[in-house]
């Protein structure tokens, strides 16, 4: 008889496990960057209706009583203390979805990092978010939420009168730090395009603030928003391999910048400026930058010029900025 050949064709292995749920998480990112691109620009829709039609009514027309149907102004005004909670809790529940912490990279000295480069412009990347988001807060609340040295001192010496508004900013900040902690938020993910819970905990917490403040004007309510958020942020970029990265405050920064530059006229300028200082000083300016974004933005769409740097840290947050992948072995 005839023989039959087996078939020399293997079957196609099976999608494993953890492909499958690598596929799937990148569909969620994905869903969840849409969702987010969606609501910003339906904000910036919002904004370009105009808003005094009433005033082009002729006025032989009775005016008709306004309709007592569903206000988001009214609902966000009566209950914005409540909404801040709600806020609150759901950053918390969203920054807890981080994944469990792999193997711990061996502790390097900064300048060395193979991915240098990578940390240096996403250092200054956050800074420059983070300088929108306090500068909107000065502007339109009055109060700063990305550092609290002056907060301190006001919360001294207005004690007993209306010191414990800026001490609710402090208390805001280290609560947001708390949850980066609680949640072991990876300081890595932001570098190399990982997905990064706590980072969109903190975009979440922004876009709260600024619409709380928007709809309501209760800077009480907004500003310790805005302050978890900042906490939050620069919790986890302290995480970094190597130094303590900064990204939401500047007077360290100021401080190891000015020491470097001294260094630096110390040797007649003969010697190179340390990589260290040029990291800081680049960090500096893009906060002030983020301050020159923030007048230019607010002058136009006012307190939701927050929401261009939620937006950005979500993204951030998402793995969606195409910085190159860490390899791993």
């Amino acid at each position: 008889g005839t023989s039959v050949r087996p078939s020399t064709t293997a079957p196609s292995p099976p999608l494993s496990a953890d492909r499958a749920a690598m596929a799937l998480r990148s569909r969620g990112r994905a869903l969840a960057v849409a969702v987010l691109l969606v609501a910003a620009v339906s904000s910036l829709y919002s904004l370009s209706r105009p808003t005094a039609v009433l005033a082009e009514v002729p006025a032989s027309f009775e005016e008709e009583p306004p309709l007592s149907g569903f206000s988001v102004k009214d609902l966000v005004t009566s209950h914005a203390t409540k909404l801040a909670v709600l806020a609150y809790v759901v950053c918390f529940l969203v920054a807890k979805q981080e994944p469990a912490a792999g193997k711990a990279a061996e502790a390097v000295m900064f300048e060395k990092r193979v991915d240098f480069n990578v940390v240096l412009w996403m250092s200054a990347y956050l800074s420059l978010l983070s300088g929108i988001v306090n500068a909107v807060a000065i502007i339109e609340m009055g109060g700063t939420v990305a550092h609290h040295t002056g907060n301190a001192s006001h919360s001294g010496r207005l004690a007993g009168t209306d010191g414990a508004r800026f001490l609710a900013l402090m208390i805001a900040y280290a609560a947001g730090a708390g949850v980066a902690g609680y949640c072991k938020s990876d300081g890595e993910a932001v570098y190399c395009g990982k997905y990064s819970p706590g980072l969109l905990g903190a975009a979440v917490a922004v876009v709260a603030g600024a619409v709380i403040h928007f709809y309501s004007g209760n800077a009480l309510v907004a500003l310790p928003l805005l302050a978890f958020s900042q906490g939050i942020q620069n919790a986890i970029t302290r995480k970094t391999n190597g130094l303590p990265v900064c990204t939401t405050h500047m007077t360290g920064y100021l401080t190891d910048a000015g020491a470097g530059l001294g260094v630096w006229a110390a040797s007649r300028f003969r010697d190179p400026l340390s990589t260290r200082a040029k990291f800081f000083l680049l960090s500096i300016g893009t906060f002030i930058a983020g301050g020159l974004a923030a007048k230019a933005m607010r002058d136009s769409v006012g307190v939701l010029a927050a929401l261009v740097p939620a937006f950005l840290m979500a993204v951030t947050a998402v793995g969606v900025v195409p910085l190159p992948k860490k390899k791993t072995n």
